[in-house]
């Protein structure tokens, strides 16, 4: 399996790596190093994540899955798709994506 990022996805390794930045660089690009391992390791392991649970039927058999330490706070999102898995979101764990799903999703 292999996996296939949303543009939003794109906008949020963006971001993070930007705000982490600003007080570390090398954090920074260890930060997009975590993500990236974790989207392969999901790729070959895709029942890994825990189920997201979203009441809206379109966003079914979504997961989730939490980075290794030191990014333990970050949170990716993501669905297998056929033979890949699609990774929607990355997520900072303090956005209230379970009860507001509308504005993640």
């Amino acid at each position: 399996m292999s996996w296939l990022a949303t543009p939003e996805t794109d906008e949020d390794l963006i971001a993070a790596r930007n705000f982490i930045a600003v007080d570390n660089e090398s954090a920074a690009r260890d930060f997009l190093d975590a993500a990236f391992e974790a989207f392969d390791r999901l790729a070959q392991f895709p029942e890994m994540g825990l189920p997201a649970r979203f009441r809206h039927r379109d966003l079914k058999g979504v997961r989730f899955f939490v980075l290794a330490p030191p990014f333990n706070r970050w949170l990716v999102f993501y669905r297998p798709a056929g033979q890949d898995i699609e990774i929607k979101r990355v997520l900072y764990g303090n956005v209230n994506w379970r009860q507001e799903p509308e504005r993640f999703f």
